[in-house]
C-alpha cells in the first residue's frame, strides 16, 4: 500500500487489514462488475474485483498522474489494481441533478469538453465510451470525474496535439451552430431525456461564454 497524503490511523489501520486478509465487514454503497465501492467518513474506497484488477492499476497510476487536474478526485492511498482511496465525492451525474434541480448544469457542455481537454494536456487519453456518465456535479458548481480506469498516457506530444485539437474541431462546430459529428454529445443528452429546448439552450450557453475553450487554456 502506498500512502499518498495523511489519512486518520483507523483507516490505515482498516487499508492495511484488508491488504493482508482481504475482508471487510461494510455495506457497499455501489457494486458493479470491476470493483465495489465503499464510503468511510468523507474517503471513497474503491475495491477491485478480480476481473477489474488491470483497469485498476491503470486507474491507480491515472489518479496518482492527474492530481493537479481540478476536475480529478483527491488521491489519499492505493494498492495498484487491490484497491484505491479517494475523496468522497458528494454530487449529481447529469440525470441526478435535473432531477433534483429541475434544471441541467448551467456550464454543461464546457465542463463535458474541458474535462476531457485537461487530461489530454496532462498527458491521458480517456477510452472510455461512456465518460460522460462519470461526470459529478457538486452543490458548489464543481465538476468531478469519478473514473479513469480507460485512461491510457499519451506521451508523445504530436498526438497529443492532434487528440487537443480534435476537441477545439469539435467545439468549433458548436462555435458556429453546426452540428455535424457531435452524435456522442448529442446521444448523452437524449438519453438524460433533455427536450429540444433545453439542449438548444445549454448549447447557446456554450457559444457566449468567452474567452472561446481553444483562446482560454
Amino acid at each position: 500500500m502506498r500512502i499518498v497524503k495523511s489519512i486518520p490511523a483507523n483507516i490505515e489501520q482498516l487499508l492495511d487489514r484488508y491488504e493482508k486478509n482481504g475482508h471487510l465487514t461494510m455495506q457497499a454503497s455501489l457494486m458493479g462488475k470491476q470493483s465495489v465501492v465503499y464510503r468511510i467518513q468523507d474517503y471513497c474506497l474503491k475495491i477491485y474485483t478480480p476481473r477489474g484488477k488491470v483497469n485498476g492499476e491503470l486507474e491507480c497510476e491515472a489518479l496518482l498522474s492527474l492530481q493537479n487536474n481540478r476536475h480529478v478526485p483527491e488521491l489519499y492511498a492505493y494498492a495498484a489494481g487491490n484497491f484505491v482511496l479517494t475523496e468522497w465525492i458528494e454530487g449529481f451525474n447529469l440525470g441526478q441533478y435535473r432531477a433534483t434541480y429541475g434544471d441541467i448544469p448551467r456550464n454543461l457542455i464546457y465542463d463535458m469538453f474541458s474535462t476531457e481537454l485537461q487530461q489530454i494536456q496532462a498527458g491521458y487519453l480517456d477510452w472510455d465510451v461512456i465518460r460522460y456518465e462519470n461526470l459529478l456535479w457538486t452543490a458548489t458548481g464543481e465538476v468531478k470525474r469519478t473514473d479513469f480506469w480507460l485512461c491510457e498516457p499519451v506521451s508523445c506530444m504530436r498526438i497529443r496535439e492532434r487528440l487537443q485539437q480534435e476537441i477545439f474541431r469539435k467545439t468549433e462546430r458548436i462555435y458556429s451552430g453546426d452540428g455535424a459529428n457531435l452524435e456522442e454529445v448529442m446521444h448523452y443528452l437524449d438519453r438524460h431525456g433533455l427536450t429540444s429546448m433545453e439542449v438548444q439552450e445549454t448549447l447557446a450557453h456554450f457559444r457566449l461564454q468567452t474567452p472561446r475553450m481553444a483562446l482560454a487554456q
